[in-house]
């Protein structure tokens, strides 16, 4: 998209509305001029980063407010990043952290949470131990930033360790059997019990009953089905819950994608 149709697109969305840029598609002058349009219009922008732009060129964007998405890919230095966060505090801007590449026990980031307003990790290329993420989650626990765990394997009792203070699980219905809910009611309120979240991607048809314990019990529910019959339950309770906003820093860059 040219620089010009980008522009045109920024005027036609609604105050409030989230915008996804990524920073090597545009020189630092014309990612300024993009901000700084978002900017008047009162638009929430997040800068998907390659690893093209040095600390001095975000210290230039900084003075427009954004969420700055990086990754273990694009910024392994924690040096780097250490410096990246405080450039960015400074102005208000929040940095947000993916984990694409394999989580290490000494990594540096189970001492270095704060650096991050939200640290993304899923398990859809890789399985993730549960006994390592529920030590990163103890350690947001204690923080200001925010874990978003994305779990594509079946439920697991033990599940519910992650879901602590700050911590925000992602699961998609398609792992969800008819034998397993039970499991995840009790998942669910020892998450809950634990000041957690647990957000329930419905990607398949689950029985309505279930769907309303889910809901009652604290689960945030995000409905990704094809359409439904107007005069069902169902239909009403998607209604309801389209209404609903997710924080930003409770999921990667589009709330109804599994990432």
């Amino acid at each position: 998209m040219t620089l010009d149709n980008l522009e045109r697109q920024l005027q036609t969305l609604e105050k409030g509305s989230r915008f996804i840029l990524r920073d090597d598609l545009y020189d630092l002058t014309e990612l300024e001029q993009l901000l700084e349009k978002a900017a008047a219009r009162k638009l929430k922008i997040a800068l998907l980063d390659t690893g093209k732009l040095a600390p001095a060129d975000l210290e230039r964007l900084s003075a427009f407010v954004f969420s700055f998405y990086t990754s273990d890919t694009a910024r392994p230095d924690f040096q780097v990043l250490s410096q990246l966060s405080l450039t960015l505090s400074s102005g208000g801007c929040r940095l947000r952290y993916f984990i694409q590449g394999q989580l290490e026990d000494s990594s540096d980031l189970f001492s270095n949470v704060e650096l991050f307003d939200s640290i993304f990790i899923s398990g859809r290329d890789r399985a993730r131990p549960l006994d390592q993420l529920g030590r990163l989650a103890e350690e947001v626990s204690h923080s200001r930033s925010t874990l978003v765990y994305y779990h594509h394997q079946k439920p697991e009792e033990n599940l519910a360790s992650i879901g602590l203070k700050n911590c925000w699980i992602h699961l998609s219905s398609k792992a969800i059997t008819e034998e397993s809910e039970i499991m995840i009611l009790d998942i669910m309120k020892n998450i809950i019990k634990n000041k957690g979240r647990l957000v329930v991607h419905v990607d398949r048809s689950l029985p309505y009953a279930f769907l309303k314990e889910l809901e009652e019990a604290g689960a945030f529910l995000v409905f990704n089905l094809p359409p439904v019959e107007p005069a069902s339950r169902i239909f009403r309770l998607i209604k309801t819950w389209q209404k609903k906003d997710l924080p930003d820093k409770a999921f990667y860059l589009y709330k109804e994608i599994m990432a």
